[in-house]
């Protein structure tokens, strides 16, 4: 603690703790940095990197904000959003929240080794294990990238959590209060278009999706020679399915492009694929436990009679996340016999078919 480190305003919600405040420095995915350029105050959002007791920062050679840093003292934040609170009353409103604020004057990493540890770390703070995977820069990339490292030493962590703390004589209030927890949250992967179709995911994307909760960022593939049934979002041809659903299909005719798109983020997906071409598609309507809906199943016209349909149905019942469930429904007017060979049966009206799975 220093006298520019130590709270003053809610003092007890502050902490030096080194562990508490590594820790949120590591989560944080951005800082920002405050600094002064030509007699004025400028703060800007960067990417950073924590080794041991220093923080790495990385531009351009002639960037002006990093060459700012080495000419006078700077102030770094990072924040994590954890809630919003909502009181009785507007005076008590309030966010939870985890900050640390850090003072510290900068200076150029020239060692090479060094220089190469802190990039490498830049990448393992987006996704543990990135570096291993990308190329690492060359000399030329290196000598033109300017890395500063910031002592840990003079900061101090700031902390929210809990309830709103309204005043007695507003408790009685009829009005809700309580906290609206916020956390981050991964959302579907986006192929760079220029990847060929056999790319499979990074393993350090699996790993950060599921870090960030979105379970099904992480593809199941199955292959057969050339053929492919993957659950990656990324890669369907929505036109195709909605063309097909639209014209083609006896349960969806006339669907929007919209219709699909939504029906499609609330459902866990699987594209049949021969290469980048779509041929094929199901869905799964499913709380993952007690109950799935199979939907939306089909072969293009050129490729059935060949057993892709069969195979694509295969793949789906042996996802790992759906071998449990217990209760399966599915809709057909024509293809009862193909599902009788999954273990699907009819029911009274002979349309809605149930498959009763392992429990």
């Amino acid at each position: 603690m220093t006298d520019r480190t130590r709270l003053k305003r809610h003092a007890e919600r502050g902490n030096h703790e080194r562990a508490t405040i590594e820790a949120i420095i590591d989560e944080a995915l951005l800082c920002h940095v405050g600094f002064v350029h030509e007699g004025a105050p400028c703060v800007l959002p960067m990417a950073h990197a924590r080794i041991g007791d220093r923080l790495y920062l990385h531009g351009a050679q002639a960037n002006r904000m990093l060459r700012a840093l080495l000419a006078g003292r700077c102030a770094v934040t990072f924040s994590l959003l954890d809630g919003l609170v909502l009181a009785r009353s507007a005076m008590h409103h309030s966010v939870n929240f985890r900050s640390v604020a850090l003072f510290a004057q900068a200076s150029e990493v020239s060692d090479e080794q060094e220089k190469l540890a802190a990039l490498a770390a830049l990448l393992e703070h987006m996704a543990p294990g990135r570096s291993t995977e990308a190329r690492p820069p060359n000399a030329e990339e290196l000598r033109a990238t300017l890395v500063l490292q910031l002592p840990i030493h003079d900061a101090s962590a700031k902390l929210r959590s809990g309830p709103p703390l309204d005043a007695a004589a507003d408790l009685g209030r009829d009005c809700w209060a309580g906290v609206l927890p916020l956390r981050l949250q991964a959302g579907d992967c986006e192929r760079d278009p220029q990847l060929t179709a056999a790319q499979a995911m990074a393993p350090s994307v699996h790993a950060r999706a599921a870090d960030w909760g979105n379970r099904e960022v992480v593809p199941h593939e199955w292959r057969r020679a050339e053929l492919l049934v993957s659950t990656e979002r990324a890669r369907l041809d929505l036109a195709l399915v909605h063309e097909f659903l639209a014209k083609e299909s006896y349960w969806a005719q006339d669907t929007t492009r919209a219709r699909v798109e939504r029906g499609g983020a609330a459902s866990l997906c699987f594209g049949l694929y021969r290469g980048a071409t779509q041929l094929g598609f199901a869905r799964v309507v499913t709380d993952y436990t007690r109950a799935a809906y199979l939907v939306d199943v089909f072969v293009v016209a050129a490729e059935r009679g060949m057993g892709l349909g069969s195979w694509l149905i295969e793949c789906v019942l042996s996802h790992p996340e759906l071998t449990s469930v217990e209760r399966w429904l599915l809709g057909t007017r024509d293809a009862h016999t193909f599902y009788e060979r999954f273990g699907f049966r009819r029911d009274d009206a002979g349309r809605l078919m149930v498959r009763i799975g392992d429990r």
